[in-house]
């Protein structure tokens, strides 16, 4: 695949599943044996990434991303992203809080023959865990 397809199979990939949470179309995205890996860990094949994205969905059912940068090479795809929403839901064991955040990531996608196989996301969890009430600067440093 060239990189202008791989970079908008992962806008779509974004636009759909994460922003409009259109679970129905993980398939379409993502390959079986995909592999994601970021702050809240390492989660591996389909089901269990569908599982973890339905669940940061009820966390955050408002959660949108909006890409604010793109750069592919090969068959990765990197997006610098922006993203907000509330936490309206439990997640990972805390109650909602009922406030909203908003957080900067970059994620690189690795794409094979058509299909997300891996996603590395890095992203300022000490600052949404801040604006979530969850931890205080102080407890920060």
């Amino acid at each position: 695949m060239s990189t202008e397809t791989n970079k908008a199979i992962v806008r779509r990939y974004i636009e759909q599943v994460l922003n409009n949470q259109r679970h129905d179309l993980i398939e379409e995205f993502l390959a079986e044996s995909v592999e994601f890996h970021g702050p809240g860990g390492s989660f591996t094949g389909l089901a269990e990434v569908t599982k973890w994205l339905t669940s940061l969905a009820t966390a955050f059912p408002d959660w949108h991303t909006t890409i604010d940068d793109t750069i592919a090479e090969g068959d990765k795809v990197v997006i610098q992203n922006t993203s907000s929403g509330t936490h309206q839901g439990e997640m990972e064991g805390i109650p909602a809080t009922g406030k909203p955040y908003t957080q900067y990531a970059l994620t690189l996608y690795r794409l094979t023959n058509g299909k997300i196989v891996e996603g590395r996301v890095q992203t300022d969890i000490l600052s949404m865990m801040q604006q979530l009430g969850l931890m205080s600067a102080s407890q920060a440093a």
